[in-house]
């Protein structure tokens, strides 16, 4: 018979296996019951961080419909509201974010608001989210880029046959070769000449080739009228607005081009850093014929390298050609027709004409453009302009207008001393 001085230990060992388990229990419950109050108390701030920033982003919101505040004069807008840059960018998103789930838009891309922003209105801003989009026939986009303003050019436009009549002429099938270069490209345009002389003539002996002077020296003038086997004109800046003779605005490009369109229905500009790696460019001469125009890709979106100030000039939204790559005008052809005057040389040049659409004070200084962050970054002058008509007239089909990089290389700053070679070269047989 068990005593109980032998139970008693037995019980005891018993007793404290079942205080361990309900220790154990006790705290299983308070982890669980810890674990659902963290979960709701994590879901209730959550909850409340939502519902805070679609409060606030609906008053913003409202705030942007509720005014016709303008920026350039310092950020109106930011300072109005007490809003710094970073700030500014904040609640821009919140409210954009908020806008795309309530009207069901695309993806919202995240753009910076910079300080470029500072010079639309604020209802541009919610243009960009809202209208960001093409016309939907050919035909409806053409007449958008026919009604873009066309400012000061109207004095101008009968001269350089950009008037309302047009009339048909025969065009040829090998375009007028021009290019330009004032002092400072003397060097460059020398080698270019050079690479003209030796790879693109010997294939077309009876190509025009047309330079302009945009500032040479007086020598220098006289060597190119020697030396480049071309026609030398001095490109006319007294018959034009002043701003026309700021070089850094390009404006002289358009104008250029379209004088010896309209003498010759058909032109090839080439940049001073422009080399031809063939001789052979009958095929480009044909397609460009086809298509009226061919131009360079670039590398970057229009709406980062072009200034607020032109897209609304021209009534552009910026947002629209933020993924549209440039296109350049280093090297491009154009074919006389009734469609490419109306629709690209006209609103072209005339935005070249008029100061404050083209060129404006102070965009000369805009021209860098690396590491660029956000809408408006940087300017880019004619590019920038010609870009937005043909991503508006193309858009899609873009791609069809590039000229193929296999026939020519861009070697900008590389100089050569060649008329210098041709003077001592006679000098040795003549001298």
């Amino acid at each position: 018979m068990t005593t109980n001085k032998q139970q008693n230990p037995l019980r005891q060992k018993q007793r404290v296996e079942d205080i361990r388990h309900k220790k154990q229990r006790m705290t299983r419950r308070h982890q669980k019951r810890f674990a659902t109050v963290f979960m709701s108390a994590t879901l209730i701030i959550i909850l409340y961080r939502v519902y805070s920033i679609r409060e606030d982003s609906a008053t913003f919101t409202s705030k942007l419909k509720n005014t016709e505040a303008s920026f350039p004069e310092g950020c109106t807008f930011i300072s109005k509201f007490n809003l710094s840059i970073e700030d500014a960018e904040d609640e821009f998103i919140a409210a954009m974010t908020h806008n795309k789930e309530k009207n069901g838009h695309g993806q919202m891309k995240n753009y910076s608001v910079s300080d470029s922003y500072c010079k639309f209105e604020v209802k541009d801003l919610l243009s960009c989210w809202e209208d960001s989009k093409f016309k939907r026939t050919f035909e409806d986009n053409c007449q958008f880029v026919k009604n873009y303003p066309i400012g000061d050019s109207i004095p101008y436009l009968q001269e350089l046959g950009l008037a309302k009549s047009f009339h048909d002429f025969p065009n040829p099938k090998i375009p007028v070769v021009v290019t330009a270069a004032s002092s400072d490209h003397f060097l460059e345009v020398q080698a270019q000449m050079q690479n003209l002389h030796s790879v693109v003539l010997p294939r077309y002996k009876n190509l025009k080739f047309i330079f302009y002077d945009l500032g040479l020296k007086e020598h220098e003038k006289e060597m190119m009228k020697k030396h480049c086997r071309c026609e030398y004109r001095s490109f006319p800046f007294e018959k034009y607005p002043d701003h026309v003779k700021i070089l850094k605005g390009y404006t002289f490009k358009p104008l250029i081009a379209q004088t010896v369109l309209n003498e010759y229905g058909f032109v090839m500009w080439i940049d001073a850093s422009i080399r031809f790696t063939t001789g052979e460019l009958d095929s480009l001469f044909e397609i460009a014929i086809k298509d009226g125009v061919k131009i360079l890709e670039g590398e970057s979106g229009v709406g980062y390298r072009t200034d607020p100030t032109t897209f609304k000039f021209l009534r552009e939204d910026p947002c629209l050609f933020a993924d549209k790559n440039e296109t350049q005008t280093g090297f491009f052809l154009i074919y006389r027709t009734r469609f490419i005057v109306e629709t690209i040389m006209r609103p072209w040049v005339s935005c070249a004409l008029t100061s404050g659409c083209m060129y404006f004070p102070g965009s000369q200084e805009r021209t860098h453009c690396e590491n660029q962050n956000g809408l408006g970054f940087c300017h880019r002058f004619e590019q920038s302009v010609l870009s937005i008509i043909l991503w508006r007239l193309y858009h899609a089909n873009l791609e069809r207008v590039f000229i193929p990089e296999t026939l020519f290389d861009v070697q900008r700053d590389r100089g050569a001393k060649y008329f210098e070679s041709l003077e001592n070269k006679n000098h040795f047989f003549f001298g």
